[in-house]
């Protein structure tokens, strides 16, 4: 079965040479790469956590065009560019640029690197099949470069629409440059229908002295999809990242973030919610790279499963031996509604130098009977009561979006995520 899968994508690889103009050698090393690792198996470490079969039994064909324009749900907040993507392709008719263009340097993937041919070594090819399919695959993508000294005020949001794609894939690549003291908001939201396809998208981000990037992830996918995405970011000397995942959507979804820390006094924040109901699985993984002194990140996850259903925090930071006086942190808990539910938790401290302050802790339980009980004889219904319960649960990993829009939509996500609970019993609060 691997070397029919592997025949399948070369073909696919083969008839997308020249559309991303100098990158054709790269997707053909990562062609080979891909076709000696293979995709991930349960055996896999980092994926052990992850139901990666489907991409080890099927060819995901490249999404065709959508036969008709789906609705573009509304912005989250007020923008200052939105960017749409309909099954892998860039949907000019319906993007809107707004006054970026006069601020920012935007450009499709494609003519990235017609000027400067050099500049495609700059693409991460990833060490794992998915990372590597992308790269292999990759058509299409947005560009922004901000220039040093410029702050853009509202959020940029990114949408990627999948529309009748039925064992079809998009491998996206975006590439976000943040030259000294500038600052971006970027916002990406993934939507779909119920057909089973698979959503492959890729952030690589480079933050230059003092820049900062808020980076804020909204995934709604269909019931049946395949969601996989990964962040690639470096941070320079006094550099800012800060990233906050909601993952609603899907059959099996996995988000990554991988950031290194390579500045004095850079910082990293990694956040997170991820709500399972019923049959899915969001699993997530971070590695967070201290390569120089006086860096520090922190990191908040909270995960609530519903019954058979699934989650998962594998978080990963490393020290090196050169990164002295380095703060690191690290929070995961879970909730689960039943005892079908299940929730997995694997933080990983590797330490390299001496003088450090780094923590971790992760915790599994059950909503608190007592919380529920005291709010209830305070006159407020049991439903209301567990909805409350649940929101201030996860208003820790939402608390660093500093759009006060986005943050509010997120949190209406979470509510109407919990409405459609109402009427089943929560294990623990009976």
């Amino acid at each position: 079965m691997q070397d029919e899968l592997m025949t399948g994508y070369e073909a696919q690889a083969g008839t997308l040479n020249g559309t991303v103009p100098g990158a054709d050698a790269l997707r053909a090393k990562a062609l080979k790469e891909l076709v000696s690792r293979g995709f991930p198996t349960p055996k896999t470490e980092d994926w052990r956590y992850s139901d990666m079969r489907t991409l080890r039994s099927q060819v995901f064909g490249l999404a065709d065009a959508a036969a008709t324009v789906p609705d573009v749900p509304k912005p989250l907040a007020d923008v200052a560019a939105r960017f749409v993507f309909i099954n892998g392709r860039y949907a000019e008719e319906l993007s809107d640029l707004g006054d970026l263009w006069q601020a920012a340097s935007i450009r499709p993937l494609a003519n990235h690197f017609m000027s400067n041919a050099d500049r495609v070594d700059e693409i991460v090819r990833g060490q794992d099949g998915v990372s590597l399919m992308n790269t292999a695959l990759l058509r299409d993508g947005i560009v922004i470069s901000v220039p040093s000294g410029i702050e853009i005020d509202d959020p940029v949001e990114i949408i990627h629409l999948m529309t009748d794609a039925g064992a079809k894939a998009a491998h996206l690549r975006h590439v976000i440059e943040l030259g000294e003291g500038a600052k971006l908001s970027l916002v990406e939201r993934f939507i779909g229908d119920d057909s089973a396809y698979w959503s492959n998208v890729i952030v690589q981000a480079r933050i230059t002295q003092g820049a900062k990037l808020h980076h804020a992830r909204l995934q709604e996918e269909g019931a049946s999809a395949l969601h996989t995405a990964k962040t690639y970011v470096n941070v320079d000397t006094e550099g800012e990242y800060l990233c906050t995942n909601l993952s609603l959507g899907s059959k099996t979804a996995r988000f990554e973030a991988h950031v290194r820390l390579l500045g004095e006094e850079a910082s990293a924040s990694v956040d997170g919610v991820a709500l399972a109901a019923t049959g899915q699985s969001h699993d997530t993984l971070t590695h967070v790279s201290h390569v120089v002194p006086f860096a520090t990140s922190d990191q908040i996850f909270r995960t609530v499963a519903d019954a058979r259903g699934k989650t998962a925090f594998q978080g990963k930071v490393t020290v090196e031996k050169d990164a002295q006086s380095t703060a690191a942190d690290q929070s995961f808990k879970a909730l689960v509604f039943d005892r079908t539910a299940e929730a997995n938790a694997k933080p990983e401290l590797e330490i390299f130098a001496d003088d450090v302050k780094c923590s971790h802790g992760a915790t599994v339980g059950e909503l608190d009977a007592k919380a529920i009980f005291y709010l209830t004889s305070r006159g407020i219904d049991p439903v209301t009561a567990r909805q409350m319960l649940v929101e201030a649960f996860t208003a820790d990993a939402l608390e660093r979006i500093a759009d006060e829009g986005v943050k509010t939509a997120m949190t209406d996500r979470i509510s109407a995520w919990m409405a459609t609970r109402k009427d089943r019993a929560i294990a623990g609060t009976e």
